[in-house]
């Protein structure tokens, strides 16, 4: 009888590395839709690692919020829209083929992006009342991120006292935001 043959130590070596790759390959994955956006994103903006990983997790945060308030649907199609339709002019990124998927995700009070404040202000203009925020992103926190996102779930009528029911439930929507404790998770989902 024949004896079994031996593999090599080179070609146990080269198995080993090829089982080695695939196992990172495929522990790797593919991109979310939320990093390639992020990546095309930075592409334009010619942003950081620093900065690719914080558009990444407040990407994440997002689509964590999305979930919490029932609005993963209009999450998903957002990031999608804005992974397709994004153009890059003089590094600035634009997805304006994506107001609608936008709108929708703010009448959740959520944003990706882009801050909820630079939603409230979007809409603030739109309404004809001026930009009530900084762009700045780290001043849109605390009560003034709660208010903001009051302001990104409404419509003008209801902003202007058109429609008194929707600006009643601004009004209940932003006081709830001072008379909460410092550091308490604003509400979602708008008024």
């Amino acid at each position: 009888m024949l004896a079994p043959k031996r593999r090599s130590p080179r070609t146990h070596w080269v198995l080993l590395s090829l089982a080695a790759a695939g196992g990172a390959l495929v522990s790797a994955g593919c991109p979310s839709p939320e990093e390639r956006a992020c990546d095309r994103i930075c592409d334009c903006s010619g942003c950081s690692e620093a900065r690719y990983l914080e558009c990444v997790d407040k990407a994440e945060t997002a689509r964590a919020d999305a979930v919490k308030a029932s609005c993963t649907g209009s999450f998903d199609a957002y990031v999608s829209c804005v992974e397709e339709e994004l153009e890059c002019k003089d590094e600035k990124y634009l997805f304006d083929g994506c107001d609608g998927q936008r709108d929708s995700l703010r009448g959740c009070g959520i944003s990706v992006f882009r801050t909820v404040c630079e939603d409230a202000n979007d809409v603030f203009m739109a309404c004809g009342l001026g930009l009530p925020f900084s762009t700045n992103p780290d001043e849109c926190v605390g009560q003034i991120l709660c208010s903001a996102r009051c302001i990104a779930g409404m419509s003008c009528n209801g902003l202007n006292g058109i429609d008194f029911e929707e600006s009643q439930r601004f009004n209940e929507c932003t006081s709830a935001c001072f008379n909460k404790p410092q550091g308490a998770e604003p509400p979602r989902g708008g008024p």
